[in-house]
């Protein structure tokens, strides 16, 4: 399991390392799934690959949503098809959620996405879904930061679906899959640098540009406008930014804090080992 902050380089190590171990690659990041997501996503690029056979990448278009549990059952199906070619499995990736619940040794809660309730949920505001997640499963609202939107909604949803609060929920034992978590040492100052330089390759590569074709494909894709990179465009768009350049710097912020907390999560769990490169892994 190779993870780590955004921009902190875990594709060069994941690819470096599948090149030595023989091993094909299951990318475990929320925008890489998507279709058309390649700059924003910073999906590696085929002669970037060098050959490794890579899994999960544009296997479902922006208007469709994809659960952790669909992450799951799309890994466990990849993890089939490269162990019967005798081959090393990495993992990597930067979505923790993903890597949890396919990591994890109890079963998620069965519930599916309801698209009328999430719809009529996305008309309220952070406090209020806060509120009524509150009513639902106390224990839950306190897990989650009543700005976190998307995972208040989902909340919501697994009670309703589930008929109860889900933190009550008994979850099923499952085979357990073991893994060795490693993620690439790098100080914040670093990663701050990398990541500011990232934004302006991918503002040189058509990041705008890609923006507005995925926008004009799918104008109703709550994915969009939920991702770093393109939300700015849409608030530039809707007058929330005063200029272009503004906006650019606002990806940039709002990208460092991102990974200053991934920084900081990551490195609070004991299982990862930080490394400098595939030299530290034995």
């Amino acid at each position: 399991m190779i993870t780590g902050a955004t921009c902190s380089g875990k594709t060069k190590l994941s690819i470096d390392l599948a090149l030595k171990t023989d091993a094909e690659i299951i990318c475990a990041d929320s925008r890489s799934i998507y279709c058309g997501l390649d700059i924003v996503s910073a999906k590696p690029k085929k002669e970037e690959m060098c050959g490794v056979r890579h899994h999960l990448l544009d296997i479902i278009t922006p208007d469709n949503d994809f659960s952790a549990g669909d992450f799951v059952k799309e890994a466990k199906n990849a993890i089939d098809e490269i162990r019967k070619r005798g081959k090393k499995i990495i993992i990597a990736g930067g979505t923790w959620f993903y890597i949890k619940s396919l990591l994890d040794e109890k079963e998620l809660p069965q519930v599916g996405i309801n698209k009328e309730l999430r719809e009529k949920l996305g008309l309220k505001t952070p406090d209020e879904l806060w509120e009524e997640l509150l009513k639902l499963d106390p224990v839950r609202a306190g897990q989650i930061h009543k700005n976190n939107k998307d995972k208040v909604i989902r909340s919501i949803e697994m009670c309703i679906g589930l008929n109860m609060p889900v933190s009550q929920y008994k979850r099923e034992e499952k085979e357990q899959i073991k893994a060795r978590w490693f993620m690439p040492k790098i100080s914040r100052e670093e990663l701050y640098e990398r990541i500011n330089k990232r934004v302006d390759i991918m503002i040189q590569e058509g990041l705008y540009e890609e923006w507005q074709k995925n926008k004009s494909l799918y104008p109703h894709s709550k994915i969009l406008q939920n991702t770093i990179g393109y939300r700015e465009f849409f608030e530039l768009e809707q007058g929330m930014r005063k200029d272009f350049n503004e906006a650019v710097e606002k990806i940039k912020q709002r990208t460092r804090n991102f990974a200053k907390r991934q920084l900081t999560y990551f490195r609070s769990n004991s299982l990862i080992k930080e490394i400098e490169g595939i030299d530290g892994i034995n």
